[in-house]
């Protein structure tokens, strides 16, 4: 199972993850979050971070030329989108950036796993609310409705509930934000003892 780290803002936090190796690193590249950081920043931590780790960009609601403009100075490795994108947006990202993309999906019932299906994303990335927010995701509902696509399963997820969302969900990778943060700061405590549950080492 793989584990994205997500809302990383610090070399700190890179040396944690180079240490750790999940096999992703996720920056938000959108303005106006708390966890919003600029390319420069987000150019200085991609070369920073071990080259096993893919670099993942999050942008929210943003156009696909400007998206491409950013992937000028920052080498992403797959752009991740999560507003309220259409298949016609997945799409041109695709098609400017010639990268993966991800899609993540709010899901309060299972017509929104039906509809992410058709958005022609690459992955899909599962959650109860907006990221990062701390909100588990309704856990048997996905459960009964997976997508045919991969996806991770994000919202809530802590050392302490990760290995029964896993469980009972069984998703293709885990995504971690606010559930790796100690006074909104990454916490390698944290980090690790993920990487443990998850990978039994």
């Amino acid at each position: 199972m793989k584990i994205k780290f997500c809302g990383i803002r610090r070399l700190e936090d890179v040396a944690f993850c180079n240490e750790l190796q999940p096999e992703y690193l996720g920056m938000i590249l959108s303005s106006g979050f708390r966890r919003t950081i600029s390319p420069e920043t987000a150019e200085q931590l991609v070369k920073a971070k071990s080259r096993s780790i893919a670099a993942v960009g999050v942008f929210v609601n943003e156009t696909p030329e400007h998206i491409a403009q950013v992937l000028k100075q920052v080498p992403l490795d797959v752009i991740q989108l999560h507003g309220s994108e259409t298949a016609e947006i997945v799409s041109g990202v695709r098609w400017r950036t010639g990268l993966p993309v991800w899609k993540a999906v709010q899901v309060q019932t299972a017509a929104d796993i039906q509809a992410a299906r058709q958005l022609g994303a690459d992955q899909l990335i599962l959650e109860g609310k907006a990221g990062g927010m701390g909100i588990t995701a309704d856990w048997e509902l996905i459960a009964g409705a997976k997508p045919a696509q991969p996806f991770l399963l994000a919202g809530g997820l802590t050392p302490e509930n990760v290995a029964e969302a896993a469980a009972r969900v069984q998703p293709d990778g885990v995504d971690f934000s606010s559930g790796i943060e100690t006074g909104s700061v990454k916490d390698y405590a944290k980090m690790k003892r993920i990487v443990t549950i998850i990978r039994g080492v």
